[in-house]
């Protein structure tokens, strides 16, 4: 019987000829009988029969045995009447009895081997079925825990071509089961999983070791490869970790240096970096890195580098224009990413990114790199791809909730002031923390010339502003003139995307001693009459915000409602 280790490559055995078979038999057991008819009896009963029977054993069909038995059974009977005399009948008969006796005896027991033989067969030829077809792996260990013998399509995981291996590969047991199996301890089946990268590709198998039953030293062991299994594992793990950080991060700012730790980890790339736009040096700038003290990812990032990013250059450059994910395979051969020779020096080779969009439009890059060279896995970038969109929903909520408790500040603002001198502070402070910008102004009508002046102007405590601010206070703006001037003109919010670059902003060489850039103001509204404009200053360049912009064309109408309340009726 052969071994369940020993079968060798996936072959069919030629079939057995039945005719041939039969007709030996039937040509024994002739010469058989006709030696029994010429000898006297007594001396060559039945008993050679058996051998007629044994010949049976190797015919295909199962039931040939009992055929021949039954065959040889009236041959001895016949034998036994036309042989010549040669001892007393009862002798003889009892002789003929033994025969069939063991003629039969010898047909059940070949019947019974047909059965475990087909039985064995099977089995063999199940293992054969699944070691050729499925990525899986069977193998013997000797007494000191070394594997000496391995065989199946689940080898190739490893670089082995064959389906047979003699000698050692990567399935062998830890350093625990192997002292169980040198201690001889091993009474029942050890589970185990082995892990391991082949030209950059990790790998994962799930081992069952265990005792063979003919009481020899060695162990029998089977692995099934369970690398598919562990990536989704990976994936989902990924996702639901990305999530939870979405589900319970206040702000965006807080969740993106997590989202890139949980996603470093759970994939085990060395790299995770935040890329958003720098409109001052219209360059992408890296607002956050994994590992924070990573020196590779320092040199990916260019914080301790030279070079710049620009849109459309480089795999992060190239997924903020096209706003699609991209999988490269190896950075050190990617010329278009001007790290590639970084990225050589620093070990860094598979990278890919993902968008994070809103409204459309790249609002960040998500990229992330591995020190080994992988090939694209497009339900990895599927699912990172959902992830991308999960962050430009939460920053949109966020904008939208913002945008919602600036509204509700504002009311209780309006609710409890006595009048806009009173509440203005309070209205560019509410404004300026809820959104975030740096500086807030509210120019009304100065009642001694048509001009609009400075009523308040605020800015977050740990900006310096005095020079913006004194300037602020010491200008007036007719009507068309500056940022003010230009919202009375038109009557309509107004966005300068770079205010030291506008042609009409007097206030350009304070801005730029402050590094104040992106502006923009809202008049206040009574009707169609303007009472005055607020408007809001940020360091950093800022692409127009036409939803942002609308609704502080409704706050305007609000505070002019407000002014309206709030000033007395002048007598007759």
């Amino acid at each position: 019987m052969p071994s369940s280790l020993t079968l060798g490559k996936t072959t069919t055995l030629p079939q057995k000829n039945r005719k041939q078979i039969l007709a030996l038999a039937l040509l024994s057991s002739t010469v058989i009988f006709v030696l029994d008819a010429f000898l006297p009896m007594g001396i060559a009963e039945g008993v050679p029969y058996v051998a007629v029977v044994l010949i049976a054993l190797r015919s295909p069909d199962k039931n040939d045995p009992l055929r021949l038995a039954g065959l040889c059974t009236i041959l001895t009977i016949i034998g036994f009447s036309v042989s010549p005399p040669g001892t007393e009948a009862w002798i003889g008969i009892t002789n003929r009895s033994i025969a069939v006796f063991a003629i039969w005896s010898t047909a059940l027991l070949a019947m019974q081997i047909k059965e475990a033989d087909k039985a064995t067969q099977e089995q063999s030829s199940m293992l054969t079925g699944i070691l050729s077809n499925m990525p899986a792996v069977g193998f013997r260990i000797d007494q000191n825990g070394v594997m000496y013998e391995s065989m199946g399509r689940g080898l190739a995981r490893f670089g082995i071509k064959d389906f047979t291996a003699v000698g050692r590969i990567p399935l062998e047991p830890s350093e625990s089961i192997t002292q169980e199996v040198k201690n001889g301890t091993v009474t029942h089946a050890a589970f185990y999983e082995s892990k391991g990268i082949l030209q950059g590709k990790p790998w994962w198998f799930l081992n069952c070791l265990c005792k063979l039953e003919n009481g020899k030293q060695d162990l029998i062991g089977f692995g099934i490869d369970i690398t598919d299994r562990k990536r989704a594992e990976r994936r989902l793990a990924m996702h639901d970790a990305v999530s939870a950080i979405l589900t319970t991060a206040p702000v965006i700012t807080e969740a993106y240096p997590q989202i890139l730790q949980a996603i470093c980890d759970t994939m085990q790339w060395n790299v995770g970096i935040l890329w958003r736009m720098d409109y001052q040096r219209q360059a992408l700038g890296a607002a956050a890195i994994w590992p924070p003290y990573s020196s590779q990812a320092q040199w990916m990032s260019a914080q301790t580098s030279a070079w710049t990013l620009k849109p459309d250059v480089g795999l992060a450059g190239q997924v903020w224009d096209i706003r699609k994910p991209i999988w490269i395979e190896d950075l050190a051969e990617y010329p278009k990413d001007p790290r590639h020779q970084i990225a050589l020096d620093m070990g860094i080779h598979a990278g890919f990114a993902i968008p994070v969009l809103l409204a459309g439009n790249t609002r960040a890059v998500l990229e992330f790199f591995s020190p080994f060279p992988e090939e694209a896995d497009d339900t990895l970038l599927l699912m990172l791809s959902n992830i991308g969109f999960q962050i430009g929903q939460f920053i949109e909520r966020e904008h939208k909730e913002r945008r919602l408790a600036t509204h509700h500040s504002l009311t209780n603002v309006l609710a409890e002031s006595s009048d806009l001198t009173h509440a203005s502070s309070m209205i560019l402070e509410v404004i300026c923390d809820n959104l975030g910008w740096d500086l807030g102004a509210i120019w009304t009508m100065d009642s001694s010339q048509p001009a609009l002046r400075c009523l308040n102007i605020w800015h977050s405590p740990h900006l310096q502003l005095e020079a913006f601010g004194k300037a602020s206070q010491e200008s007036t703006f007719a009507r068309g003139i500056g940022l003010p001037g230009r919202v009375w003109k038109s009557g309509e919010p107004s966005w300068i995307t770079d205010v030291m670059a506008d042609p009409n902003f007097p206030r350009a060489s304070a801005a730029a001693e402050e590094g104040l850039h992106t502006g923009f103001a809202f008049p206040i509204k009574s009707g169609h009459d303007i009472l005055g404009v607020i408007e809001f200053f940020h360091r950093d360049i800022q692409k127009p915000d036409k939803e942002l912009l609308a609704m502080f064309a409704s706050i305007g109408l609000q505070i002019g409602q407000f002014i309206q309340r709030t000033t007395p009726l002048a007598l007759p």
